[in-house]
């Protein structure tokens, strides 16, 4: 069975190419364009991860995690940003987002070695990512 991720990005095209990474790599994608559609999404129920924007406009990445955090308490959230907005990141991870990922991610995406048992950790840990 793949980890359900679901993208959380104002930028589409960004959030697309992270997207098309992951479904080569068997993992099944959902993607949202704002912090309250993401938030929609993720009521739904049924994700593993989301990989969730810093900086988008109306509610931005941080108050759309604690959101989540709201519906899931244990909810497995990656922040990304292209941005420095290092508080609101260190806010997020101080209470419990697992990392902090370069708005690159579809980069270094590539060296996932595919789903089965992994988790928001792995994820974090394959990108060589700072976590908690």
């Amino acid at each position: 069975m793949s980890l359900h991720v679901l993208i959380v990005d104002d930028d589409r095209d960004h959030a697309e190419s992270v997207a098309d990474i992951l479904e080569m790599r068997g993992y099944a994608i959902d993607i949202a364009g704002s912090g309250e559609a993401g938030v929609a999404k993720f009521g739904e129920g049924g994700f593993d991860v989301v990989l969730m924007d810093v900086k988008m406009p109306g509610m931005n990445g941080v108050e759309a995690f604690f959101a989540i955090r709201e519906l899931k308490p244990d909810a497995q959230v990656l922040m990304m940003t292209g941005f420095s907005v290092e508080e609101l990141v260190e806010k997020a991870m101080a209470n419990g987002a697992l990392a902090h990922a370069p708005a690159e991610l579809a980069v270094a995406v590539t060296g996932i070695a595919g789903p089965g048992g992994g988790t928001a950790e792995k994820l974090a840990g394959l990108l060589h990512l700072a976590t908690p």
